[in-house]
């Protein structure tokens, strides 16, 4: 299975980050049901809300991507063991696309069994 989470794939067309984080938290959601945490957040009399937070989980390693409007986006990579953060790294959004994109990779080869529904979602 190929899973192109390449930045350049994942902007284009989109032409700010505020719909870049929404397209990715409803992707990985439906790809990844019970491993994704999304956090959505409103303004204050305000029907419109955007995503703040995506937290994908793996076993060991978790893939954290926040949003604020005035600070735009940071991403994290954290190893977890026993529900432990042991260690947290913020690196730039390319290399977090593509840490996710193996990570994933990985877990489908693991688990066979969700792998045409991986396919489905992520590569239509």
């Amino acid at each position: 299975m190929e899973f192109d989470l390449s930045a350049a794939i994942w902007r284009k067309g989109l032409t700010d980050e505020k719909a870049f984080i929404a397209a990715l938290a409803e992707r990985l959601s439906q790809a990844l049901p019970g491993k994704v945490r999304v956090e959505k957040k409103k303004k204050l009399f305000s029907k419109d809300g955007y995503v703040s937070l995506i937290e994908v989980v793996f076993e060991d390693e978790h893939f954290i991507i926040q949003f604020h409007p005035q600070h735009g986006v940071t991403a994290e990579k954290a190893k977890v063991v026993r529900e432990v953060r042991l260690k947290s790294d913020r690196v730039e959004l390319d290399e977090w696309l593509s840490a996710l994109s193996a990570e994933i990779e990985g877990y489908a080869e693991k688990h066979r069994d969700i792998r045409s529904s991986l396919e489905r979602f992520l590569l239509n």
